[in-house]
């Protein structure tokens, strides 16, 4: 990726690259923005749990859900083998995992409480070969490639290796059997697809979805959809603004403004604040159509113009 500063407002300078000095000096830089750039809170940095040292442990809290992180500053090494060897060490061990939560936080969670099938492990190198890039892009890998790269004058980019299939958060059921024994670790992964979900709405329903759906990418490039076990998720730089549940005959949204903050004249939109909902936010709509799709959408943009102002 080239970068260019536009002087004078117009003319291009080209921002030199420049390479991390030691594989440290990135992984400071993503731990102390693990909420910005991928949602998640920091655990720990090289944590030791069985036959390895994770350099990065970090949580989920929307899922729920543990997040390995492994830093590269050389592009050739394999991902694939060692994406699962840390996936099933963190099964193998997690009361380990369960003791840094509570730990760190003060609580007294037990197993229960966290969502295992949620777990995955990010990659986060100054550059992937094909080879790696391909490696991964089965969506039902719980393995996800991040490019950092650092450039004169404090500038860094970071940029996600988007797979090519449909838009997924995957998860694994991992099946451990007795490795002192030396029998083989098994996973099983199946993917949280949006087709998963939209195969529980009408072929109306779906229409719809897809309508909403591509009213809302167009709004900003970085709004990116997450779906989740019981809903689909859009999030801007990692905040939700609005789920959207899929059922038979019509589709239920939540917008993530707090009670009060959102403006809806015609009161089409119901509070929920006091009641369980899937999706984030105090207020909910269901929609058969597209009789007020417009005015719908002006709902969504609040939600969506707030979350965008956070860092």
């Amino acid at each position: 990726m080239d970068l260019y500063k536009l002087i004078d407002g117009q003319r291009l300078k080209s921002v030199k690259p420049e390479d991390f000095a030691i594989e440290r000096v990135m992984q400071n830089i993503v731990q102390d923005n693990l909420d910005q750039l991928f949602g998640d809170a920091f655990l720990a940095a090289e944590f030791t749990v069985g036959n390895y040292r994770l350099d990065t442990v970090a949580f989920d809290a929307e899922l729920k859900a543990f997040v390995i992180l492994e830093y590269k500053n050389m592009t050739r090494s394999s991902v694939i083998d060692q994406g699962y060897s840390y996936l099933n060490t963190l099964m193998n061990h997690k009361a380990d995992f369960i003791l840094l939560y509570n730990h760190f936080y003060d609580l007294n969670k037990a197993e229960d409480y966290f969502d295992w099938s949620q777990t995955k492990v990010i990659f986060v190198a100054k550059g992937f070969t094909q080879y790696q890039k391909d490696a991964v892009n089965n969506p039902k890998l719980p393995i996800e490639l991040y490019e950092i790269n650092k450039y004169a004058n404090d500038f860094v980019t970071v940029n996600k290796i988007e797979k090519s299939n449909f838009s997924q958060t995957a998860h694994t059921q991992v099946v451990v059997s007795n490795a002192k024994d030396g029998d083989k670790v098994a996973s099983t992964l199946t993917p949280y697809t949006e087709e998963d979900q939209l195969s529980n709405g009408s072929e109306e329903v779906q229409k719809l979805y897809q309508k909403i759906k591509e009213s809302i990418l167009d709004w900003d490039n970085a709004i990116e959809v997450k779906p989740l076990k019981k809903y689909i998720g859009f999030r801007i730089r990692k905040h939700s603004f609005t789920d959207m549940h899929v059922q038979k005959k019509q589709l239920k949204i939540c917008i993530n403004c707090s009670k009060g903050e959102l403006t809806d004249p015609l009161k089409l939109t119901r509070d929920v604040s006091q009641i369980g909902h899937w999706g984030n936010g105090d207020y909910e709509v269901s929609i058969r159509d597209d009789a007020k799709l417009e005015y719908l959408l002006s709902l969504i943009k609040q939600a969506w113009v707030n979350k965008s102002k956070l860092d």
